[in-house]
């Protein structure tokens, strides 16, 4: 289930309605929808868009507003409508989340799953 940060740095809230998700929210999922879909990474949708891999990552993890400009771009791009970016389903909400890449594991991660594999 899909989780996103709150106000306070940290604190993060689960999904779960569809009717508590805002906009920037729905189109993240729609992303990484369209990414799982076509097995394309952020590098790939920043290529297509002609926007760095920074940006693209920050409109990914919901950090970035995007501008009408963008998501008009998006769908010509993608070739898919507004209405497929924005539309969330039950599934998409049950979708595992995708673990951090390795570079990015905060040190407290790293111990936690080092002391798992210890205790097996």
């Amino acid at each position: 289930m899909p989780r996103f940060t709150g106000k306070n740095k940290g604190d993060e809230t689960t999904i779960k309605d569809l009717t508590e998700l805002t906009h920037q929210e729905r189109l993240v999922i729609g992303l990484e929808r369209i990414k799982a879909e076509r097995g394309l990474k952020n590098k790939d949708l920043a290529a297509m868009l002609g926007v760095t891999e920074g940006y693209m990552s920050q409109v990914i993890r919901g950090k970035r507003d995007v501008k009408l400009t963008m998501l008009d771009k998006m769908t010509r791009q993608f070739r898919v409508t507004t209405s497929d970016l924005f539309n969330v389903s039950e599934d998409d909400l049950r979708r595992p989340l995708r673990e951090e890449s390795g570079r990015r594991r905060s040190k407290k991660k790293m111990a936690e799953r080092h002391l798992a594999h210890a205790h097996e």
